[in-house]
């Protein structure tokens, strides 16, 4: 879905060791009466931060679940 003019999409990923404790997150915050949806496939991602042109491994390189959410509000 493309937002109108109006609108603005917001994205909320959700880090966690496991997809269980990724997933439990969307309700214990209540993402749902946000109006947040699953935007993709939870699954194991490597995270770095890019700074300055430096890039450095986050979490110890280690693999972690990302659950991302999206919503449409109004501007």
């Amino acid at each position: 879905m493309i937002p109108n003019a109006n609108e603005r999409e917001e994205y909320l990923t959700i880090i966690a060791p496991t997809a269980g404790e990724a997933m439990a997150q969307f309700k214990a915050r209540g993402l749902d009466r946000q109006g947040y949806s699953l935007a993709s496939k939870i699954g194991r991602h490597q995270f770095a931060l890019v700074a300055g042109g430096t890039g450095s491994e986050l979490f110890s390189g280690n693999g972690m679940f990302a659950a991302t959410y999206r919503r449409t509000v109004a501007d």
